[in-house]
């Protein structure tokens, strides 16, 4: 019996399987931002007890940093807009200023495309990056979470999981190079022309451009989770099968030890098991991390442009703001882009661990 005897300690293979899977690796694939943020929650994955770092008091805390940070520049920018307005309301008290009104519009126009667009340009930059820093991530996190899953017994989950997520890798690469920064720069470039030629209007190009993304990531969202689901479930019934049938055998065939020896595999797969999570975890906080001071921008910017149409009618300014609607059809699309790429990889994450 003494021979036999098999002691097992789930904290020492915990730790022994973080040095051996290179997730400690993860940490240098993070934006400089993302690894602030993980830095502040004192999040570390080599311990198992990390998540209770995470308290309501401190993620509300640091989603409010973001909400200050984002609001610096679209509330300058909004200021300068409101400022132009206003002047533009009083000159059209005077009599005398009526021949001027098309100068007026011109001058608007241009003062538009300093204050809101020239940073709009950068912001379109910042939410390219971001998705190329999820991509990033996730080209080094799944190969990691798939050999976990690999030794925990998952070989199946973890082949067609690996290929799916990086399928998705390579779809949001192309996303942020070819699509993002190109089109919504040229768009922007056709609201600023259109501005100042007589009729141009750019709305319905906008509107159209919306509702092409919304449907396109909408579908590419669904397929893409549906498929990983029906396969995750398929896979991971098989896994089971495989694992069950390995309990078994070694319970029945192998005298003596084979009980200890039962237990030892469950409490393997269980070490395992909770290094799975906590990756999996530490992958959805660093999305969050990288999406949300993005996506919180985008939509101060949104409340300022809205802000700014509704003053142009009620100060009754005869200037064209065809610009202003081009610049937030570009903010919607941009904020869709974030939310997709984001909910792709946390769902993904989600049904994964779900299924096995």
């Amino acid at each position: 019996m003494l021979v036999f005897t098999l002691p097992v300690s789930a904290e020492g293979l915990y730790g022994d399987f973080y040095e051996e899977s290179g997730a400690d690796e993860l940490y240098d694939l993070l934006p400089e931002a993302a690894e602030r943020v993980i830095e502040d929650f004192e999040i570390d994955i080599q311990n198992a007890d990390w998540v209770n770092s995470l308290t309501p008091e401190s993620v509300f805390s640091q989603i409010w940093d973001f909400v200050k940070t984002g609001a610096k520049t679209p509330l300058k920018c909004g200021g300068i807009m409101l400022s132009a307005m206003l002047l533009i309301a009083a000159a059209n008290t005077f009599e005398g200023f009526a021949p001027f009104s098309t100068v007026a519009s011109y001058v608007f126009t241009l003062g538009s495309v300093s204050a809101v667009l020239l940073p709009m340009f950068s912001l379109i930059e910042s939410a390219a990056a971001a998705v190329k820093g999820i991509g990033v991530l996730m080209d080094g996190f799944v190969p990691v979470y798939a050999g976990i899953l690999a030794l925990s017994g998952k070989a199946a989950t973890a082949s067609g999981m690996s290929f799916l997520l990086l399928f998705a890798v390579g779809i949001v690469g192309s996303l942020s190079s070819f699509v993002i920064v190109p089109l919504m720069s040229c768009y922007l470039g056709v609201a600023v022309a259109s501005s100042v030629m007589p009729n141009g209007a750019t709305n319905r190009l906008g509107e159209g451009i919306k509702k092409a993304a919304v449907w396109i990531l909408s579908l590419t969202l669904t397929l893409f989770l549906g498929l990983l689901s029906i396969q995750t479930t398929v896979n991971n019934a098989a896994d089971n099968l495989g694992l069950k049938t390995a309990k078994f055998m070694i319970g029945s065939f192998i005298p003596v030890a084979g009980g200890a020896l039962s237990e030892t595999l469950g409490t393997l797969i269980g070490s395992l098991g909770l290094l799975k999570s906590s990756v999996g975890m530490f992958a959805v906080v660093a999305i969050a991390a990288i999406v949300l001071p993005v996506v919180i921008e985008l939509l101060i910017w949104r409340l300022i442009l809205m802000a700014l149409g509704i003053a142009s009618e009620l100060l009754g300014v005869g200037i064209k703001t065809d610009i202003l609607s081009a610049a937030d059809s570009v903010l919607a699309v941009l904020i869709g882009v974030m939310l997709f790429v984001g909910a792709l990889f946390i769902i993904s994450l989600g049904i994964i661990a779900g299924g096995v």
